[in-house]
């Protein structure tokens, strides 16, 4: 026979701190109940409370376990979970709680968890999933169509210019941006420098590019071929 109960369950909600720039935002929960004997007397000492979590609401192993030394008075208790293990746990789904105390068994049932701790990952918001949303510390990755109804700004920093890649479905990625002249550029491949790749549309004060006039001067030249051999052919027959 269990010799513990539970008679107070309440979820304070979640105390996120200072995150590290580019590390994970440390996540804790503070969990505060009532703990009372078979005979619904309060408890006061120390005992070992061991928290779960669950994927199941019964059966199955805990994906999340913390225990904790808890020095209990009149039966009220204060705890930070994840304060000793991360709570490294999809909080995108349904989940479970668990608590034992001592070695008495988990108590019944598993309580499932409400919508303050999900706040450690919004499953939506305005009904778009989280892993639609674009962000800027890290690479995103977004499916569908993208509308933007004002300006789009891509601006560079002292390591160069930003660039727009596109990829089509045969892998091959092509960069588009503007170098220090002015010059929009196209590149099938990385770029080695901000010169690099073709120019596609140029800046008035700018120079013409090398291609173009190595383009330019291959049509004179086709032009002048064709026009020798009008002059050639014409002369023959006369």
């Amino acid at each position: 026979m269990r010799k513990f109960r539970i008679t107070l369950f309440i979820l304070i909600g979640i105390l996120c701190l200072t995150a590290l720039t580019y590390a994970a935002i440390p996540r804790v929960i503070n969990y505060q109940g009532r703990l009372t004997d078979k005979d619904d007397n309060p408890l006061t000492g120390n005992f070992l409370v061991t928290f779960r979590f669950y994927d199941m609401e019964k059966d199955g192993l805990s994906i999340w376990e913390e225990g904790h030394i808890l020095n209990i008075k009149n039966g009220l208790f204060n705890v930070l979970m994840g304060s000793v293990k991360p709570l490294e746990i999809d909080f995108n789904k349904d989940l479970w709680f668990g608590m034992e105390v001592a070695s008495d068994g988990e108590m019944t049932p598993r309580i499932k968890l409400a919508s303050s701790v999900y706040a450690l990952n919004a499953k939506s918001i305005d009904m778009i999933n989280s892993s639609q949303l674009l962000r800027n510390d890290i690479d995103s990755v977004m499916s569908g169509s993208l509308t933007l109804r004002k300006d789009l700004i891509l601006k560079g920093d002292t390591t160069g210019p930003s660039k727009i890649v596109l990829a089509d479905i045969q892998g091959r990625v092509y960069y588009l941006w503007v170098d220090t002249l002015g010059n929009l550029r196209l590149k099938n491949g990385s770029p080695v420098s901000d010169l690099d790749g073709s120019v596609i549309i140029k800046e008035k004060s700018g120079r013409l590019s090398m291609r173009f006039m190595q383009s330019i001067t291959l049509l004179l030249l086709l032009i002048a071929v064709f026009i020798l051999v009008l002059i050639l052919y014409s002369s023959k027959k006369k």
